[in-house]
């Protein structure tokens, strides 16, 4: 040995494809796990429409109004609007009830109430009165062309509204 050291700079080949070799493997653990913008679009499409379903409830039973939930699932259209006393429909008045909860890409499934069992086409009229919502309801709306999805159901009295992931097609 002779007493004369050699100093490295950087990094060898074999130290830098070894590092990408393992930045890879963690890639592909971690891709699949990571929200897609549709499942988050899917999400936040649940929890509006959850808050729409609360607030309507809630402003017809505290300020003793007339509001009606427009769900027409031919247009994938969602609206809701206010009634005066004679039953005709107002402009709600407040740009948050104005808007369509669902983003672009997201579809209503089916609806489903007491009175008129599952609809999967056509629209459903849900009359909010000074006592709130009338009846449950539930709200299946998932991502166009796949299974999982959302189920809201809502109930009366207590703006109760629940929120629950549907992880393949027909089954909670």
């Amino acid at each position: 040995m002779s007493g004369r050291h050699t100093r490295r700079n950087g990094f060898t080949l074999l130290e830098i494809l070894v590092l990408l070799g393992l930045l890879g493997v963690v890639a592909l653990i971690m891709v699949p796990k990571l929200p897609s913008p549709q499942r988050s679009e899917l999400s936040n499409s649940a929890h509006r429409l959850a808050s729409l379903l609360r607030s309507l409830d809630e402003r017809a039973i505290c300020g003793k109004q007339f509001y009606r939930l427009k769900i027409n699932l031919d247009e994938q259209r969602i609206e809701s609007v206010r009634r005066n006393s004679a039953g005709e429909e107002l402009s709600p008045g407040d740009p948050y009830l104005q808007r369509n909860p669902l983003y672009k890409g997201i579809r209503i499934d089916s609806v489903t109430t007491e009175r008129q069992g599952v609809v999967k086409s056509g629209a459903v009229l849900i009359d909010y009165g000074a006592g709130g919502l009338p009846e449950p309801i539930s709200i299946i709306i998932r991502i166009e062309g796949e299974g999982s999805g959302f189920l809201l159901q809502a109930f009366p009295s207590g703006s109760l509204v629940r929120v629950s992931e549907i992880k393949r097609e027909g089954g909670l």
